[in-house]
């Protein structure tokens, strides 16, 4: 049996909580409205109506209208438990389908940088080159898109060395050269951070036309750890720094979807970090910001 998320048993509970509370006004006014027809004084004008009529007409009325209310209060359970069972199941296809994406696509890129090894003159070939980027960048996509379409994923936090993070990404940008000033542990989410990480180098390199990354771990201030990842690419102007980190929006001719910057803002958010764009370069380069909570003993 699959366990309810928070916003499933939210709206189990207020449907329910919905169910009874009008269902016992209802109540109170039929039998409210019954004992006033008991004590009321029979009319004596030709249109009056006897008080057992008023009685009956109450009952009757009242009956159906608590009966509506049960029957729309059950018809709203039923639609929510069909809109969590078809939810999850495609929540499920979707899971298995990335899964079997995610697989293919770690065996293409294995097989071809190990073309790029074996076979010779393969490491000059811009075909197997470009191949090589493509399968990287598609890795780079699936993950944003998972994020993406789980926005309230939960993410776990932990001890993370940052030299080591980013050690780890230095074989999928290959055009990049990749420096680190300083070192800190900090509390991160391991998938979110590369996929943080991959997204602003990935921007770098095909965005910004950058051949050099360089990563500046700032001086600790007050439990925070501040990272300034800078880039010696084309950069942005002013405005369009402005509307970064907004999803679909396109910042020139080479400028993608925004999804990445956006997907990178969100999950920083979700560490209770913060990512920040630095002012325009007076000529080239652009900076991005991070801020981590230091790992704690």
């Amino acid at each position: 049996m699959n366990l309810l998320s928070k916003r499933d048993r939210f709206k189990y509970v207020a449907a329910i909580v919905w169910l009874a509370l009008t269902v016992s006004f209802a109540l109170w006014w039929m039998v409210l409205g019954l004992q006033l027809s008991r004590r009321a004084p029979t009319g004596t004008g030709p249109e009056s109506l006897p008080s057992t009529t008023v009685h009956r007409m109450l009952l009757s009325e009242g009956s159906v209208f608590i009966a509506l209310l049960v029957g729309g209060g059950v018809a709203l359970l039923i639609g929510i438990h069909r809109e969590h069972k078809r939810r999850r199941a495609v929540e499920t296809f979707f899971m298995a389908f990335t899964h079997d994406l995610k697989t293919a696509l770690a065996s293409l890129q294995l097989q071809a940088e190990s073309l790029q090894e074996d076979w010779p003159g393969a490491a000059d070939s811009p075909s197997m080159t470009r191949l090589v980027t493509d399968v990287t960048r598609l890795q780079l996509q699936l993950e944003n898109s998972l994020h993406v379409a789980q926005p309230g994923g939960a993410v776990f936090l932990e001890h993370l060395d940052l030299r080591q993070a980013i050690d780890r990404l230095t074989f999928d940008f290959p055009s990049l050269a990749l420096t680190q000033e300083g070192d800190a542990l900090v509390q991160a989410d391991a998938r979110a951070l590369n996929a943080v990480l991959r997204n602003l180098l990935q921007n770098a390199c095909v965005h910004g036309g950058a051949t050099q990354v360089t990563v500046r771990v700032e001086p600790e201030a007050g439990g925070v750890i501040r990272v300034a990842v800078t880039d010696n690419g084309r950069g942005l102007p002013a405005p369009a720094i402005a509307a970064l980190g907004q999803p679909f929006v396109r910042h020139g001719v080479t400028g993608g979807t925004g999804v990445g910057l956006f997907v990178s803002r969100t999950l920083m958010t979700s560490m209770h970090g913060r990512l920040s764009f630095g002012a325009p370069a007076p000529e080239s380069g652009f900076t991005v910001r991070l801020e981590f909570q230091k790992a704690r003993a």
